[in-house]
């Protein structure tokens, strides 16, 4: 039960459509347990208890978001335990973002606590210990966001873990909202869509949380600026075949080391930055409508793949399907 698999148990089901669960034709005495194995299934391996004498109730609906998943939650009073192992599924080593809707939410992890009022955010990481107490009726919104899609994003988000995000102003406030109404509305986007969003809801929590993030981790002005610039150049340069630690360090006037140190410090080196770029241009080509006519080989090249056996198993390593299934799916 605590060694990391590869495959979800529910792979076979269409991705593309949302899965929704609910306690409503499950007895009283069997909800415990069956939440509990759809939460260690979906979300994180935790225990369940019912803080309450009420009988427990949930409804779930858990929205694929290209890489991240959405899911929008209404529970009756319950509480989370994550214990210390290793997660069951691979799809699980995620930061998992919570929006308050309604109701009350308490977050315990590294040591710290956070208690959240509606449109109130907080991140925290799903393979981690952690407890989550919800002491009467509550709902939320959980987007899962891969850990290192999370970190390329933003270096030391390790540190946001249990912050409260105010959902009142600011930034935070802006993310809330943006999340609240792709909740509301998830039902109605088309795939192109959600690709286009789901970006943009990363790019909120990103800046979101950076406005909580401890003063003291920040990166200096000088290494912040030249890990914008040192990214800016990879961009422009995505489909160059030689494009590789020596020659970027030369463009960029900067050591390899100095480079390698900068994208240390969010959880990745510089190529390893780079051909994640090159994977996630290939799948936005994947899902573009105007692109449905190119050969997938001809979209890798495009962007910097010079071996198609190559680039299928990593891309197949990174989306968890074969780059035919990923079009096929969108």
């Amino acid at each position: 039960m605590d060694a990391l698999q590869t495959s979800n148990p529910a792979a076979s089901r269409d991705q593309r459509r949302p899965l929704r669960l609910s306690t409503n034709d499950i007895a009283p005495a069997e909800r415990s347990g069956w939440l509990r194995d759809v939460i260690c299934r979906e979300y994180a391996n935790v225990e369940v208890t019912s803080p309450t004498c009420q009988i427990l109730s949930q409804d779930l609906t858990i929205y694929p978001w290209d890489r991240s998943r959405l899911s929008v939650i209404r529970s009756s009073a319950v509480g989370l335990r994550r214990l210390p192992r290793e997660p069951l599924l691979a799809g699980q080593d995620a930061y998992f973002v919570v929006v308050l809707l309604s109701g009350d939410y308490v977050l315990e992890q590294e040591g710290k606590e956070v208690v959240l009022q509606p449109g109130d955010m907080t991140i925290y990481d799903a393979t981690r210990p952690h407890k989550i107490h919800c002491p009467r009726d509550f709902s939320k919104l959980i987007l899962a966001i891969p850990r290192l899609l999370l970190r390329e994003r933003m270096a030391g988000v390790e540190h946001c873990a249990a912050l409260r995000i105010p959902g009142s102003g600011g930034i935070g406030s802006v993310a809330s909202r943006f999340l609240q109404s792709c909740g509301k509305n998830a039902d109605e986007f088309a795939p192109n869509e959600i690709l286009a969003l789901a970006d943009q809801a990363v790019d909120l929590v990103t800046l979101a949380a950076a406005s909580v993030r401890p003063g003291g981790f920040s990166l200096s002005r000088s290494r912040a600026l030249s890990m914008r610039r040192v990214k800016a150049l990879v961009e422009e340069r995505l489909a160059d075949l030689e494009l590789d630690t020596a020659k970027i360090a030369r463009l960029a006037g900067l050591s390899a080391r100095y480079l390698n140190g900068l994208f240390g410090d969010e959880g990745t080196s510089i190529m390893r930055y780079v051909w994640s770029r090159r994977l996630e241009n290939c799948a936005k080509d994947f899902s573009d409508p105007r692109r449905a006519g190119d050969p997938l080989s001809e979209i890798a090249f495009r962007w910097g793949f010079s071996d198609a056996s190559h680039f299928s198993r990593a891309f197949k390593q990174r989306f968890g399907c074969a780059p035919r299934e990923f079009r096929r799916r969108r």
